[in-house]
């Protein structure tokens, strides 16, 4: 018996029903959102206790060079909340906005 023609295959879930995606572009999203979260959990423990360290420190403990790193940082991170915003959009998660 021959295959049928790659355009004509479907994909069939446990239930033997035919699978919503079988694209392999979501699982490698899933694993970068997933990564993502875990990294910014790790961060935001990290950054609770710098900020705490920092509150407890003497004043020239925070110096020019943290704060530079600290406005590199910021920066960093409004880019990240932009492209998290955009994927918002993509997922059809903010009001009145429709998907790209």
């Amino acid at each position: 018996m021959s295959e049928a023609p790659e355009a004509t295959k479907v994909a069939i879930d446990d239930e033997g029903t035919p699978a919503a995606d079988s694209s392999p572009v979501k699982p490698a999203l899933i694993a970068e959102l997933t990564w993502a979260q875990l990294y910014t959990r790790a961060m935001h423990k990290e950054l609770v206790a710098i900020s705490t360290a920092i509150n407890k420190s003497e004043p020239n403990t925070a110096g020019p060079e943290m704060k530079k790193s600290a406005e590199k940082l910021r920066d960093q991170l409004q880019g990240a909340n932009h492209t998290v915003n955009e994927l918002s959009d993509y997922a059809g998660l903010r009001p009145g906005l429709s998907k790209k």
